[in-house]
């Protein structure tokens, strides 16, 4: 067992159980030993790849986004946009080479709780471990970014057992080794699982996405009359609740799946596909979409064809534009893909 592993068995046999969501909090958050705190996450050298690392089509394609919720806020100056989970800075930096018409006044705060990421993050923009206070970043609306942040966000887990509803914990065996522990809900909880979800089978079970609720709480007041959005798998409770939860419930490293997520803790990326409905709860969406019908929204085909021309136009002699251009095609391929990143959901709660 791992030093991390180890340190959460003895909190455990000290204490108690603990809820799945402090499990998973630790083993991405824990400082320096939670996954993301000691360095894994997004990127080719990494340990998984999220739109912005496939290539700079999807910077570009959100560089043209910002550019209308500018033109929509009244072109305020500064332009604050705070990008939520921003990793190794990848999407700041292909907004930034896009050169945004917005650019003079775009203010980029990245906010990571990975710290060993910063020394990646572009220079014109200001990093940051925690989230900037409402009104700290000065007067005026801010635009809120969040790419595939919720669905790292803590999650509580329960189940419908015989008796009702049950909330999964994480205990330790004799032998040492992490395992679930069913402990049965009060009837104020019970009866939040039940509204969520009717009907469903003994043995299936749900996320409770408290954490995320209460982190878009956070964003909205930061936004301040701007706009949050984020862009994540996404379902609901009612559909996540009939389909086996291993579906769901994901873990990666190394560019492919790591089993269970109580194995080697800070050694696997946890994530959770986002209950919108819970998200809801806060305040619903104001625009719900496919990451394809967005991208379409914001000219990605407008920006293939140019690079696809001018790759026609200027072919290996144009050097490195013409062959980022020629790329802009494959990228597409991925970013729009129905079976894959094209059927993320972009959730925007708009001013």
């Amino acid at each position: 067992m791992n030093e991390l592993g180890a340190a959460l068995a003895d909190h455990i046999a000290a204490h108690g159980p603990v809820g799945f969501d402090d499990f998973v909090a630790q083993a991405l958050y824990a400082p320096g030993g939670g996954f993301y705190t000691a360095g894994h996450g997004a990127g080719r050298r990494r340990d998984f790849l999220t739109s912005p690392e496939v290539g700079p089509l999807f910077g570009a394609v959100v560089a043209r986004a910002l550019d209308t919720w500018w033109d929509e806020l009244g072109r305020p100056d500064p332009f604050v946009v705070v990008e939520i989970g921003a990793g190794p800075g990848t999407l700041a930096r292909t907004i930034l080479a896009s050169a945004p018409a917005c650019s003079g006044v775009l203010d980029l705060v990245l906010v990571e709780v990975g710290s060993a990421q910063w020394a990646t993050h572009p220079a014109e923009v200001r990093s940051r471990a925690d989230l900037p206070a409402p009104g700290e970043l000065g007067p005026g609306p801010v635009v809120v970014l969040a790419n595939e942040l919720f669905d790292n966000v803590p999650f509580g887990l329960v189940e419908r057992t015989a008796a009702g509803w049950a909330e999964v914990l994480v205990g330790v065996t004799v032998d040492g080794r992490f395992a679930e522990v069913l402990a049965p809900l009060d009837p104020a909880r019970a009866a939040w699982c039940a509204a969520r979800v009717a009907d469903v089978a003994v043995g299936a079970r749900l996320p409770v996405q408290a954490e995320s609720a209460a982190l878009l709480v956070e964003l909205l007041a930061l936004a301040d009359g701007g706009r949050v959005v984020a862009i994540d798998y996404a379902s609901t409770s009612s559909a996540m609740a009939r389909r086996p939860w291993t579906d769901w419930v994901r873990t990666y490293a190394a560019h492919g799946r790591a089993g269970s997520p109580l194995d080697d803790p800070g050694s696997r990326d946890i994530t959770c596909e986002v209950a919108v409905d819970q998200l809801a709860l806060v305040r619903p969406p104001g625009a719900d979409r496919t990451q394809a019908d967005f991208l379409a929204a914001h000219g990605i085909a407008e920006l293939v064809e140019a690079g696809r021309a001018r790759w026609l136009a200027e072919g290996i002699g144009g050097g490195l534009p013409a062959i980022a251009g020629q790329s802009r095609v494959s990228e597409a391929a991925a970013l729009l893909d129905p079976d894959g990143l094209g059927a993320f959901r972009v959730l925007e709660w708009l001013p």
